[in-house]
């Protein structure tokens, strides 16, 4: 149980250290959705382990299930968390771009410029 908590206060910290990455490459999007996918899956996993539990089961199988869940959600969410992260820095989008009409008589348009010397 110890293992699993550490492993859980581990994944925790890296999530939070992927707010300080460097943000110069593209790569550090696709590095902080694997991680928060990471976080994810393993509070995933938990659960799910925490829902399956029965009241009169041994604590061996209990520990195996936790261990089992808490890994397969780890790996599940690195691995959604990588493909999104993917996704997300290859610019495919199926949102269109807004484009507006401006008629010159109808509209008027307040233009500022800040301009410093």
């Amino acid at each position: 149980m110890k293992k699993i908590f550490i492993l859980t206060i581990t994944s925790l910290m890296l999530a939070s250290t992927s707010a300080y990455a460097v943000k110069e490459s593209k790569l550090a999007t696709a590095y902080s959705a694997t991680l928060w996918g990471a976080g994810i899956g393993v509070v995933t996993g938990l659960g799910l382990a925490a829902l399956n539990t029965e009241n009169d089961e041994d604590t061996l199988i209990t520990e195996n299930r936790i261990r089992t869940n808490v890994l397969q959600g780890f790996g599940t969410g690195i691995l959604f968390g990588l493909v999104f992260g993917l996704f997300e820095i290859s610019g495919y989008s199926n949102s269109t771009d807004v484009t507006t009409s401006f008629n010159p008589i109808n509209d008027q348009v307040l233009i500022s410029y800040n301009l410093k010397f």
